[in-house]
């Protein structure tokens, strides 16, 4: 008898412990901007010329992912999103000298040429969020995301997010997220081995969640 009530409340605990996660698929549209050093070229070539000759661009972001919601119905609440993102980038590496045009000073025009490159990355991450909800079907969220890029080098980042959600409905969810990644990510993206190119990834993802069970 002991052991059919145990596994009785065993029973009741794990239903009513299933009761308070939701889960559902997350698709997402991203804007991503990569944060570059901005200080100007001081004209020292021959030491600066590398650290100074790349400038990348990341074209818009589509992502996909799942969503673990923890304690869905109680004022504070926890998400666990697993996520991959497909993004292109539009980077040039610039190549800087000395012209022969003479500047009216007794020195010399400084001058530069360019290749441009695109490349394909692949960002998978686990990022979670601990979120505040207020009114009606508002919530403010704060959290960490980290992140492996597998292309076009295995890369590791760990951004941290902050994020403003509206549940629309029972089974429809929008939200906005920005992300910074602290970490040096494009220093490790290396074009025909060619070095000097760094910055940090950032970006800024509108995204539809649908929960499948509530």
């Amino acid at each position: 008898m002991k052991k059919i009530l145990f596994f009785l409340a065993c029973m009741l605990l794990s239903n009513a412990a299933m009761a308070q996660v939701e889960h559902g698929a997350l698709v997402g549209g991203n804007a991503v901007f990569p944060i570059q050093d901005g200080r100007k070229f001081s004209g020292d070539w021959e030491t600066e010329q590398a650290k100074y000759s790349f400038q990348n661009w990341v074209r818009p972001q589509i992502t996909v992912g799942y969503r673990f919601r923890f304690l869905p119905r109680e004022k504070f609440f926890y998400d666990l999103d697993i996520r991959a993102g497909f993004q292109w980038t539009n980077s040039h590496h610039y190549n800087y000298y000395l012209g022969f045009i003479p500047d009216g000073n007794g020195g010399y025009l400084a001058g530069s040429d360019h290749t441009g490159f695109h490349e394909f990355l692949l960002p998978i991450s686990i990022s979670a969020s601990w979120n505040w909800q207020f009114g009606k079907g508002f919530h403010l969220g704060a959290g960490l995301a980290p992140t492996l890029y597998v292309s076009p080098n295995p890369v590791f980042d760990l951004g941290v997010l902050a994020k403003f959600g509206y549940r629309v409905c029972k089974h429809l969810e929008l939200g906005l997220t920005y992300q910074y990644g602290c970490l040096n990510t494009l220093k490790h993206f290396e074009n025909d081995g060619k070095a000097g190119r760094r910055g940090h990834l950032s970006d800024l993802m509108f995204s539809v969640y649908v929960p499948f069970h509530l």
